[in-house]
């Protein structure tokens, strides 16, 4: 951010985890959810995945060039589908490109998919904004998608490991 300001929504996440206890050197486990809940997840994101399925692969072709991948999560940060640009042979990649991996903000702290469920606008997320030390390894843009019911259905976000800062993503 300009003049070394961060934005109103980092600030405040940060200061959620920190109320939690969380401490930015804390060891995080991206961790799945449990079976009965994943379960539960994607029968709820059944028509979200129908619908996101050819979006993804255009965005997949789309964004191959850049070393970003897609993730897609239900309302709750749970992820439900991983872009085909994944590396899941990279250790950063493989550890939040699994699907049922709680990705929520209570989980992994300061992300742009807790930013997106939350803030329910397009967000850009550097690598060090991030809460955890652990996850300032990736860049992300996240984007919250609602449904015809205008209710949060769950969220797309296209994140980089090391990658190139592309805040431009997040208009994708």
């Amino acid at each position: 951010e300009a003049g070394g300001a961060i934005e109103p929504w980092i600030a405040a996440s940060w200061q959620r985890c920190l109320d939690r206890g969380q401490q930015p050197a804390d060891r995080i486990g991206f961790d799945l959810v449990t079976r009965a809940a994943l379960r539960r997840s994607s029968e709820a994101s059944r028509a979200l995945l129908a619908a996101a399925r050819p979006v993804l692969a255009e965005l997949d072709r789309a964004i191959a060039p850049t070393r970003y991948f897609s993730l897609l999560t239900d309302a709750r940060g749970t992820v439900v589908a991983v872009g085909a640009t994944a590396d899941a042979s990279t250790p950063a990649v493989h550890a939040i490109a699994r699907v049922g991996v709680d990705l929520s903000e209570p989980s992994v702290g300061t992300t742009a998919i807790g930013a997106a469920l939350g803030e329910r606008h397009p967000v850009w997320l550097h690598r060090g904004e991030h809460f955890f030390d652990a996850t300032a390894v990736y860049s992300c843009a996240g984007a919250p998608i609602v449904g015809p019911d205008g209710r949060l259905a769950g969220m797309l976000d296209l994140t980089g490991v090391m990658a190139d800062e592309r805040p431009e993503l997040r208009h994708l």
